[in-house]
């Protein structure tokens, strides 16, 4: 019994052992197994038999003999099978093994010029929402209203114009967009603001965007005193499938808060300050031509009609009785033609965020069509923008602009000048007036949160900026102690592809700034 049980355990091993993935070890485990198992079981065989001859010679039977010589006969035939039986699986187990002159498959790089292999769908990562974005969402759902791809968003109005002084009011945006393409078509931003100088001032303005490039612009503004507005722009940058520019505009405005403080880098604040109100009746058209997908040479004409009268501002001279030997005061017409060469390879012409442009133009007034004015203006601006590689939610701008106007009469409001938040953003609109001006920009565009509203994504930006700036009488004489510094931050909303709100607060030598106003000043 005992050969038999070591006969059915070996067999089992057998069957485990070729189950097993590790084959060689565990098959050599067990014909090792089997060897030594041998000498214990053949032992306990010869033992029983002895065992059993005894109890038969002590209990007085005697086994026959002829049975005796048979069964040591059939002991040793089983013996020398199983001394065998350590060969016979080895042998059976190197038939089974995989042959080992065969080899594994490797993978082969693909041939130089292969072409890529596509990308499977890539599920979208869910970006847990920062702190800001709850904040925004949070302000989202306070300030705006949406409804069927529109939204409505009531914003406060507070600005701080070194020229008006401080204003207060609220400004409701009202953005109507297709609800299939959430395409931005309509925008109505009408206002409601107080100044201690002007008092109640009610304001509407009508953007229509036919297509992301082109816009038409309607504003109308009427306040309790002096001032009043009426504007009017179209333009299209890609007119006839992109071939032609057009663009056409004519406004009307009074302004009472109108400053002047001399020509020159040196007028100072205080002494020099004074004030007049203004009467600008203008009107502009422009046709031109693309060429080599980034360049446009346009050209236009321009008739303005200037007329300044007695100051209102309280405890400030009046510009006329200040300096009356500049030119430019009393009733004065204007009438130039223009030429402009622009290159532009930015992404989105109002909400860009990386690319270049710039442009080099010349103005030469037209006393033949009625311009009292007579001088030559011409000049250059650059910009530039640099979107992070490993940052997208930051843009670096830089921009420059240079003019210089030449002639026997330019009119100071036609000088070139630097001031407010186009060029130097902690001072008034024109604050420097001369013959020359430069200045050089940069800001830091930082996207600190984003929000989708009903398809229409918009962008949180804080941007640090800083200007430096002078204007100069000839180009020999501009001089470094001249030049204005500025810094300071904006914050801004960009939805895009349209509309920027802005905010700029500024401080300079002569104080601090703040400008609202639509789009990116440059």
């Amino acid at each position: 019994m005992g050969i038999f049980a070591m006969l059915f355990i070996a067999e089992g091993m057998i069957f485990y052992s070729r189950g097993f993935k590790s084959t060689m070890r565990m098959q050599r485990v067990f014909i090792l197994c089997c060897a030594c198992a041998w000498p214990v079981f053949g032992g306990l065989s010869e033992s029983s038999t002895s065992i059993k001859q005894s109890s038969g010679t002590l209990s007085g039977i005697t086994p026959p003999h002829p049975g005796k010589k048979k069964t040591r006969h059939t002991l040793q035939r089983m013996r020398g099978q199983l001394s065998n039986m350590p060969r016979t699986i080895e042998k059976g187990i190197r038939s089974t093994s995989p042959n080992p002159h065969v080899q594994q498959s490797r993978v082969n790089p693909m041939p130089a010029h292969a072409p890529a292999m596509p990308e499977g769908p890539k599920q979208e990562e869910r970006q847990t929402p920062t702190d800001a974005d709850r904040f925004f969402n949070r302000a989202a759902k306070i300030m705006t209203k949406s409804w069927k791809g529109n939204i409505f968003v009531w914003l406060p109005a507070i600005s701080t114009d070194p020229n008006s002084g401080p204003t207060l009011g609220i400004l409701p945006v009202l953005v109507l967009s297709d609800s299939t393409t959430h395409h931005i078509e309509h925008l109505l931003a009408p206002s409601y603001t107080y100044n201690d100088l002007f008092g109640q001032t009610g304001t509407m303005r009508y953007y229509y965007y036919p297509t992301d490039a082109s816009q038409l612009y309607v504003n109308g503004s009427i306040s309790q005193h002096t001032n009043r507005e009426l504007k009017i722009r179209y333009e299209n940058p890609a007119l006839d499938d992109g071939i032609y520019y057009l663009r056409t505009e004519a406004y009307y405005s009074v302004d009472g808060s109108e400053h002047f403080y001399g020509l020159g880098p040196t007028s100072h604040n205080g002494q020099d300050e004074s004030g007049f109100v203004s009467k600008d009746g203008t009107a502009r058209a422009a046709v031109g031509i693309n060429f080599f997908n980034y360049w446009r040479a346009a050209f236009g004409t321009r008739f303005r009609r200037y007329d300044t009268e007695q100051n209102i501002i309280p405890h400030t001279s009046d510009a006329a009785t200040r300096f009356p030997n500049t030119p430019g005061f009393g009733t004065n017409n204007t009438v130039t033609n223009e030429f402009r060469l622009l290159w532009d390879t930015r992404d989105t012409p109002i909400t860009p965020s990386r690319g270049a442009s710039g442009e080099f133009f010349l103005e030469k007034t037209s006393q033949a069509m009625g311009s009292d004015a007579d001088y030559v203006l011409y000049g250059g601006e650059a910009k530039k923008l640099f979107l992070w590689k490993n940052h997208p939610n930051q843009i670096t701008v830089v921009h420059s602009r240079y003019e210089w106007a030449n002639g026997p009469f330019i009119p100071f409001y036609e000088s070139p000048s630097l001031g407010g938040r186009e060029s130097l953003r902690a001072f008034g609109d024109r604050r420097f007036v001369d013959r020359g001006s430069v200045v050089f920009n940069i800001e830091q565009r930082y996207i600190f949160s984003s929000l989708k509203l009903m398809g229409i994504e918009t962008n949180f930006e804080a941007s640090p900026f800083f200007d430096i700036g002078s204007v100069f009488p000839t180009l020999p004489k501009i001089e470094r102690r001249y030049f204005q510094p500025a810094y300071g931050v904006a914050f801004r909303a960009a939805v895009k592809p349209n509309v920027v709100g802005d905010v700029e607060v500024g401080y300079g030598t002569e104080g601090a700034a703040v400008f609202v106003d639509i789009n990116y000043p440059y």
